[in-house]
Order: C-alpha cells, then structure tokens, then sequence
C-alpha cells in the first residue's frame, strides 16, 4: 500500500508581495524600525520592528529578534531568536503565519490565522487574534 504525501509548495514574488525592504544575507541590523511595504530577511535584525503594507519573509539563513508586527502575513523559514536569554521574542501579524519545516523559533507567535509545517519548532505560544473581512487585525 503506498501513501500519497501532499506537498504544498510557497512561492515567494518579490515584485508581486510588495516585498520592497530587505535586510541582505551578512547584514545585522538592531533599533527600532519601520518598514513601509513588506520586508525580507536574509540577515539580523533586532529590535521593535514594525512592517505596514506587504509581509514579513525571514528566509531560511535569516534570524529576527524583538518585538515583531506587521498588518501582513509572515512566512518563517528561519530562525526568531529570544529577545535576552529568559524572553521569547513577540511576533504578531495580521494576516496568516506560514510556519514552515525549517523555522526555529523562541517566540509568542500571535496571527490571524496559523499554517503549520512538520518539521518546524516553536518554544513558545502559538495563537490566534480576530481578523475582520478586509484580513486585518480586529480591535479588542
């Protein structure tokens, strides 16, 4: 008896996610920032980081620290380290967050709505938040 194993597949389009903002594989990047459009991580990022217009993608070689928010969806290939050594980053998106097989994460992981992967490793919270018709984060 053979099983068939559904492979769904991600595609990343740059052009077509406004992914406009990115931080290049040997950058390392720490403050507080603001990103209009969506934003790629292929460096390190730490801090308060808030991403308006597009989504977060954190690229297999990518790691991101801190205080993470965006009105998008996040797609996790790499690695959200702690905050400090006792606390878990905090990633919050509106959208969906695609935890993917290769993701490694100390976080609270709050979205609209979760699509996780076997294989990926989260130590920490996984939640979701109400989403209003428009995808959005409602208001408590």
């Amino acid at each position: 008896m053979t099983e068939e194993i559904d492979i769904e597949t991600i595609v990343i389009d740059p052009q077509a996610m406004n992914i406009v903002n990115r931080v290049a594989a040997g950058c390392r990047q720490s403050g507080v920032f603001h990103w209009q459009g969506g934003l790629m991580v292929e460096g390190r990022i730490e801090g308060e980081i808030d991403i308006v217009g597009g989504p977060l993608v954190l690229m297999p070689e990518g790691v991101i620290a801190g205080r993470i928010s965006g009105d998008g969806e996040a797609y996790l290939f790499g690695t959200i380290a702690p905050r400090c050594a006792n606390e878990p980053s905090e990633l919050e998106v509106a959208g969906e967050a695609f935890l993917t097989q290769s993701l490694r994460a100390r976080a609270n992981i709050k979205a609209g709505a979760i699509r996780s992967y076997l294989g990926a490793q989260v130590e920490g919270r996984v939640d979701t938040v109400a989403r209003k018709e428009d995808g959005k984060r409602a208001q408590p």
